[in-house]
This record gives structure tokens, sequence and C-alpha cells, in this order.
């Protein structure tokens, strides 16, 4: 069977039939995507023998570029996520301490930028995974080390030994055993499980400032635009992962993006007039647990 394709010609502003032939099974699957390109206004079955290529090529290279745009986006979003906490930093380099602060969420954060980079590098066509969890990474230290200037002597001592065990024994660790050890896909298997497990450890906090919301009756903890980020990330890298099928990163940002839309909706619920900013300088704390990619 072969196939023709009515592909609009931009420049002349018309159409002109192409005949693509050798169409097997999987080149039939590959037709029903054809609307991904807009310059193809319709195709029509014949008869059959030679160039199914053109067909794939056409149907990859619209693939790649949803993905490319997607990713970007998705840099972009998660980039944001990563630096919501400078406020809370800048406040506690002014005190010249961590105060009631918890160094754990960062800590954690750190492990999970390093699994993410890992991840991107060791899975083919992840680059843009591995280039916005490694600025995340950088970011996480940065924090992780203003913590330990500014932290009281027990306190530092904590996240030291937190800091030492988390973000330096297990994921050099981590590295060198599946590099030894492991082919490449269950070095992405491992590295992808790894990234995903704590992704969704740390859930903790946005649902617990839900629940505060919920109690409370007020989102004065639960700020408006870093819930519409969490949305929109959780929702960009989703649909990443729908198209590169990759469900490492999907499983997370999936639940991102539920948790994301139930923060709005609540936000639409008990949203008041005149919300008190007092506690503005606290609050990004909270939500240094959002999800990656994210997700990335």
């Amino acid at each position: 069977m072969s196939i023709v394709y009515a592909i609009k010609d931009q420049k002349a502003d018309r159409e002109v039939d192409i005949s693509l032939t050798s169409v097997d099974q999987s080149d039939i699957f590959i037709l029903f995507h054809h609307h991904l390109d807009p310059t193809i206004t319709h195709c029509i079955e014949v008869s059959s023998p030679k160039q199914s290529s053109i067909v794939s090529l056409i149907f990859f290279s619209n693939m790649v570029s949803l993905i490319t745009i997607f990713g970007l986006l998705g840099n972009i979003t998660t980039g944001l996520v990563y630096l919501a906490p400078a406020k809370t930093f800048w406040y506690i380099m002014q005190r010249r301490s961590t105060e009631e602060f918890d160094c754990l969420p960062y800590v954690v954060k750190l492990l999970n930028g390093y699994m993410w980079v890992y991840y991107g590098i060791v899975k083919p066509n992840s680059i843009l995974v591995a280039t916005i969890n490694g600025f995340g990474a950088v970011l996480e230290l940065v924090y992780v080390t203003i913590f330990l200037i500014f932290a009281p002597p027990r306190t530092r001592a904590i996240t030291a030994t937190l800091f030492g065990v988390l973000d330096v024994v297990f994921p050099i660790g981590a590295v060198l055993v599946t590099q030894i050890f492991c082919n490449r896909e269950m070095q992405i298997d491992v590295s992808g499980f790894l990234s995903l497990l704590f992704s969704v450890a740390t859930y903790g906090s946005p649902l617990s400032i839900m629940k505060t919301v919920v109690s409370t009756k007020s989102v004065e903890y639960m700020p408006f635009l870093l819930s519409f980020v969490l949305f929109i990330n959780g929702l960009t890298w989703t649909v990443y992962a729908v198209l590169t099928n990759d469900w490492f990163i999907g499983i997370p940002n999936g639940s991102g993006f539920v948790l994301g839309t139930t923060q709005l909706v609540l936000y639409a619920i008990y949203w008041k007039p005149k919300q008190s900013k007092t506690t503005s300088d606290h609050v990004d704390d909270g939500w240094q647990h959002e999800s990656l990619m994210l997700n990335n």
C-alpha cells in the first residue's frame, strides 16, 4: 500500500501531493499522528512499495520539537521552584541565624538534584533533565552551605552529618555501584527509581500546608504564586514524560500537578482579601519540598 500526503507548500501557498511507498504495519501507526505536523492537511491510503522513512521522519521531527519545547518550559518552571527558598536564606543571612528553620528539606533536595543529574546523564536524550537539576543542585549546595555557616553548634553538627551521609557518601556510592556492577539499562532504572523515590518523599510539606489551610480556613501560609508554579511545573513535566514515555519523570510530576491543582482549588475556596504579610519571610521554607522536575 502507498500513501499520498497533501502537504502545504508554505512559500507558494499551495498543496503538493507526495506519494510515499513501501508502507508496513508500523507505518500505519505513524499515519494516525500526521496531525502533529500542521503542514500536513490530509492523507489518503492507496496502494504500496518504498519510502516509508519519510513518514517516520516527519513524525520524529515533530516529536523532537514538542519534547524540546516542553523540556525547556520545564527547565524554566523548575528553576523557579529551586529559586523559591532564596528569600528565606537572605533572611537567614541578615539575621545571621537559622532560627527554627530545618536543614532536612535542603539536604534531601540536594540529594534529589544529584540523582536527577545522574539520571539525565545515563539516559540518552535527557540532557534537559540533567541541566536544570545541575543548576538546582548548585543552588541547594549554596543553601546547605549557608545553613552550616549560620546554624547554632548542635544544629550545625546535625546538618553536617546529614550532608555527609546523604549528599556525599550515598550519591558517590550509588554512582560507583551502578557504574561498576550494572549495565546501562540497569543504571537508568536504578537512578530513575531513586530520583522518583526522593521526589515523592518531598511531598510531606505541601500536604501539611494544605491541611493547615483547611484547618485554619486561611491561605496565609500557602502563597498563590508558588502554588501556581507547582501546577505549571507538574503539568509541563507530565506532558514531557508522556511524550518521552518516561514514567520516572511522569509519576512524581503527575503527583505534583495533582497537588498544584488541589492547592489552587483550596486557594479559590479560602482566599480572603487583605491577607497578613507578616509571615511572608517564612513561607518559602515549607515550599522547599516541592517536586522537581522537578521535577523535571
